[in-house]
């Protein structure tokens, strides 16, 4: 494979029009240094799609074609599971479940999120 940029560049080109962002962090509420997180990583979701469905891309014009598909596949996992964090939040968030979390622990990101946020306002479960 031949092509300029990482694959999932051309995908993220395609969807970060849609992205949900929040103005603040979800956990701290602090509004700069702000970082877009998918609880199901992009690179690991189209990587897993394109094996399930038996595709190689070859060239830029494969992936532009298909992303799409791909987006509307994954809809929810694209545009729904997904949090705005102050980066300090994010870093430590990829420090616990590494630079590319494996999909299956997208939900104990969600609930480390939560748990988080409730420390962070005094909360109690």
């Amino acid at each position: 494979m031949k092509l300029k940029r990482d694959l999932v560049k051309y995908v993220r080109d395609k969807a970060k029009s849609q992205y949900k962002k929040s103005d603040n962090c979800y956990i701290c509420g602090d509004t700069e240094h702000l970082d877009f997180h998918h609880y199901y990583g992009l690179t690991e979701l189209l990587e897993t799609w394109l094996k399930q469905k038996k595709i190689t891309i070859e060239k830029e014009q494969d992936i532009l074609a298909l992303r799409e598909s791909f987006i509307d596949e994954n809809y929810d996992k694209v545009y729904d599971y997904t949090v705005t964090l102050c980066h300090k939040h994010h870093l430590r968030l990829h420090s616990i479940y590494g630079k590319r979390p494996k999909l299956i622990t997208a939900e104990k990101q969600n609930k480390w999120v939560e748990i988080q946020r409730e420390k962070q306002h005094g909360m109690v479960r």
